[in-house]
């Protein structure tokens, strides 16, 4: 059986790769689906910031990310796992799909936002050339 990794970060863009990954399995390619969020390194400039707080609210905006990709995944009644890292985006997904011996990523092509979709326009662009995997990218 095949894993397919599917980076999400609660973007249209995003919930397309997941729709496509559905798409190919309900054609009959079996797989199971890894479905993760990125959250990056905040490093607090100050010693005013209260860590914890930082943390929760990566957790809280990495389970937003989720939940639509999760939805849609149980509504077509295909089985996943999901995880939240934390760290460089495109070098975690890339180590995450090693760990889980991923052989596809497909993702979206922009993330959330202006600022967030040049983000991810350079995630996408960074995970296609370190990925040793296929990369297909939705739109």
């Amino acid at each position: 059986m095949r894993s397919i990794l599917i980076p999400v970060d609660g973007s249209k863009h995003a919930l397309s790769a997941v729709k496509h990954a559905i798409s190919i399995v309900q054609d009959g390619i079996p797989a199971h689906i890894h479905v993760i969020n990125v959250q990056p390194v905040i490093i607090p400039l100050s010693d005013f910031y209260d860590y914890e707080l930082i943390e929760k609210a990566q957790h809280d905006e990495a389970e937003r990310a989720l939940q639509s990709a999760c939805k849609l995944l149980d509504k077509a009644g295909i089985k996943y796992s999901k995880a939240v890292k934390i760290g460089a985006i495109a070098s975690t997904i890339i180590d995450y799909g090693k760990s889980h011996k991923c052989g596809w990523i497909i993702m979206g092509t922009r993330g959330m936002g202006s600022l967030s979709s040049l983000i991810m326009g350079s995630t996408s662009n960074r995970v296609i050339h370190l990925a040793k995997i296929p990369v297909t990218l939705v739109k």
